[in-house]
């Protein structure tokens, strides 16, 4: 039986879950740009620092050295990071860095360059499910 309340907690659901697919939309253009506009370079894992977060728990961020077509030396530590170390130190790794901008760079991989907008994309779908299903019982 369809309730006032399940209606509107399966709207709220909805709305919330629609909200991150915009999110994920938005940050997922803004990567594409990224990746189409980047110039390409293979960069040499330094170091994997360890990060503790306020948790207690940490992750290993690879710090990666390249040199832009220009014959400039950068290094520039990844925005992602995981509960152990994914890169030996001396790894070869493809990476994409901005023309204007080298010290902007990420590793060329799923997880860093999509896996922002692929998680807010996967929990949105789950949202607007679960939001159809509360509206609909």
């Amino acid at each position: 039986m369809k309730t006032k309340s399940n209606r509107i907690g399966g709207s709220i659901f909805t709305i919330i879950g629609l909200l991150l697919m915009i999110g994920a939309w938005m940050l997922f253009q803004n990567d594409q740009k990224f990746a189409k506009e980047a110039a390409s370079a293979t960069g040499t894992v330094v170091e994997s620092v360890y990060v503790k977060s306020r948790k207690g728990k940490g992750a290993y961020y690879p710090v990666v050295e390249f040199q832009t077509a220009e014959g400039k030396r950068m290094t520039f530590r990844s925005d992602t990071g995981r509960g152990r170390p994914d890169y030996e130190n001396g790894e070869q790794v493809p990476i994409l860095y901005e023309k204007q901008n080298p010290a902007n760079a990420k590793i060329a991989g799923f997880w860093e360059l999509w896996g922002l907008s692929a998680v807010l994309a996967v929990f949105g779908l789950i949202f607007m499910g679960v939001g159809l299903k509360i509206s609909r019982s």
